[in-house]
């Protein structure tokens, strides 16, 4: 049923875009078939597949600083009354900052280069995830702590199997928002400072006035997100979220 729910989405969103192409011109809402042809072009000449590599390297290390960086200050907060105070105010101001500036500063720092485009990647969706974390780790039950500690279980035992599948949740979020930030900001970046990625196809056909080359990279770009999501996170949370399907919920009579 899921599955069926799934298709008449995405046909209906196709739907919609065939109607809005008959209702505009072409400058301003090309056609799917027109949009296809333009990215098949793409993967033909291999543009797509060099831009898109560069565009997942940024993104994929840019997430793993941001989930260590995210993990780290949440953990630290929702431990430690001291250190939430103390780092409250930085994630504030790390999540108020908009991500344009962390990508000029990083680039004027670090140069036109992959690694100005990974620090300002963490640096910008990093808050974001610390935030969730934190509030998880202010959210939890307690209690199953101290029933841990009254059967003498040992620390480990306690992270592994009582703090951390409470956590998983709150992480498994944290990291599925955060690679949306993580795509968002390395467009940005790629857009103003890089000279590959798709970001930076995106700016060239807008320069030369090309919408059916802007739909298709963005195209390209859902698709792959699609990928991402149907074929790592959700395989990857279904199995380490299995527990929850077999713990029934208790209704009152």
């Amino acid at each position: 049923m899921n599955t069926i729910l799934r298709i008449l989405s995405i046909v209906s969103l196709v739907l919609a875009w065939l109607i809005l192409s008959f209702v505009f011109s072409p400058t301003i809402v090309p056609g799917p078939f027109a949009v296809l042809q333009a990215m098949w072009e793409n993967v033909r000449s291999g543009q797509a597949f060099y831009h898109l590599y560069k565009t997942l390297f940024r993104v994929g290390f840019g997430l793993v600083l941001t989930m260590a960086l995210g993990i780290a200050f949440g953990t630290a907060m929702g431990l430690s009354r001291r250190a939430e105070v103390f780092l409250e105010s930085w994630v504030m101001v790390g999540l108020t900052l908009p991500a344009i500036v962390y990508s000029i500063i990083c680039l004027l720092w670090f140069g036109l280069n992959d690694f100005a485009a990974i620090v300002a990647i963490g640096a910008s969706a990093f808050p974001a995830v610390g935030i969730s974390i934190w509030q998880g780790i202010k959210g939890m039950d307690t209690q199953l702590v101290s029933m841990g500690n009254a059967f003498k279980l040992s620390r480990g035992a306690i992270i592994r199997k009582i703090i951390f599948p409470q956590l998983l949740p709150h992480i498994l979020a944290a990291m599925r928002y955060a690679l949306g930030i993580c795509w968002k900001i390395c467009t940005t970046v790629e857009l103003i400072g890089m000279s590959s990625g798709v970001g930076f196809m995106l700016n060239y056909w807008f320069g030369l006035f090309s919408m059916s080359q802007v739909f298709a990279w963005t195209l390209l770009f859902l698709l792959v997100m699609f990928a991402i999501e149907y074929l790592l996170f959700k395989p990857v949370e279904k199995r380490l979220t299995k527990w929850r399907n077999d713990v029934p919920i208790p209704l009152s009579a």
